[in-house]
């Protein structure tokens, strides 16, 4: 029968290579914990949104029927004209076109938002499973781990309690890193999302700019032409600034230290109004709504980048934490593996009695 010494002899190769897996899967189990509840957050952010656009679906159903009653009723036009009411009339017909269309424009912005997240959870599927497949590798090694010890010390080991005492070391520094290595990832998730959030921001105060380009064209008899350009473009910039504002509550989900943005008022024409009641001094009043819209834009960027600003501190101070206690758990699987080696080698002395501190040989090199 082979002895300690030999079977520690013939497991050292093997010991070396399941420690270093091991050391290259140490983040695994966290970050796969913190993507499913990533997407979990994600599931539940569709369902909302799944039941926002089917609500909106019936009100966009019910104001075209309303919209359609003055857009297309002749007889209507014809009756509050002879009875002198036409501005009631128009008062009317503009009231149902802008709830039409407010829906419309909601409607839109929900679908979008729907497709942004499916497209996001797809991405997150993709990560989750590659954690998946490394923490599949670490529990095989780690079984394979447990084995090989099992079969060298096999049986109580009162004897050995230095041995009992490095393991529980080691356990609780596996504890302590899991747990800076999730802050670590969660922190690194919320400030890549606040990033992308601050590039829709940028993009919105672009569009706001296009629309104050148009308004200027507007002021100066561009035309149907010009309003159209002024209309679509702060669409644009409340779609983007929509799209920064659900950002954020991703990133509030991941990481509760992350705060509300203002709120964000963008100035929108009317096709209807800007038809009937297009003159200079109607012009004027809505390009001074359109710069204060920027305003509000240039605000809510300003929040958000002290925000971001702060995501990235809180990310360096978490990668050092992580990194301290990586070299924690690095020792504490040293000092496990130099213990078992030391007893190996009394053992093999035909020495059983405790072992002398500061006498321990260092363990065979992994990393």
């Amino acid at each position: 029968m082979a002895s300690i010494t030999d079977r520690l002899q013939s497991a050292a190769p093997r010991n070396e290579q399941l420690l270093d897996i091991l050391s290259q899967t140490d983040n695994a189990p966290s970050a796969l914990e913190q993507q499913r509840r990533y997407i979990q957050d994600l599931d539940n952010q569709l369902e909302d949104v799944k039941k926002r656009i089917a609500a909106l679906e019936r009100d966009r159903s019910k104001e075209h029927k309303d919209h359609e009653k003055y857009r297309d009723s002749v007889m209507k036009r014809w009756a509050y004209k002879v009875t002198g009411n036409k501005e009631k009339f128009a008062a009317k017909a503009e009231k149902e076109e802008r709830e039409y269309f407010d829906v419309l424009q909601k409607l839109h912005q929900a679908t979008t938002l729907q497709e942004n997240l499916q497209g996001i959870r797809a991405e997150a599927l993709g990560v989750q499973q590659g954690f998946e497949q490394e923490c599949a590798r670490r529990a095989a090694a780690q079984t394979d781990l447990d084995t090989l010890y099992a079969n060298i010390f096999q049986g109580p080991t009162p004897s050995f309690p230095e041995e009992d005492a490095a393991e529980r070391n080691m356990e609780n520094a596996v504890q302590a890193y899991n747990y800076t290595s999730a802050k670590l990832e969660a922190d690194r998730k919320a400030q890549y999302i606040l990033e992308e959030a601050s590039k829709r921001i940028k993009t919105a105060l672009l569009d706001i700019e296009d629309a104050l380009d148009a308004s200027r064209l507007d002021m100066f008899g561009g035309g149907a032409t010009a309003d159209m350009m002024e209309r679509n473009a702060l669409q644009k910039a409340e779609m983007n600034v929509t799209q920064a504002q659900m950002m954020v509550v991703q990133a509030q989900h991941i990481s509760p230290e992350v705060r509300d943005l203002p709120p964000v008022k963008i100035a929108q024409g009317n096709l209807f109004s800007d038809v009937l009641f297009d003159n200079i001094f109607s012009d004027m009043e809505f390009h001074d709504k359109i710069k204060a819209s920027r305003v509000e834009v240039q605000r809510c960027q300003a929040a958000l980048l002290a925000q971001l600003t702060a995501a990235k501190e809180r990310m360096q101070i978490s990668q050092q934490q992580s990194k301290t206690q990586s070299d924690v758990l690095k020792n504490a699987r040293e000092e496990l593996q130099r213990t078992r080696q030391n007893i190996f080698r009394r053992l093999a002395e035909g020495d059983v009695s405790q072992p002398t501190p500061g006498k321990s040989e260092p363990p065979p090199a992994y990393s």
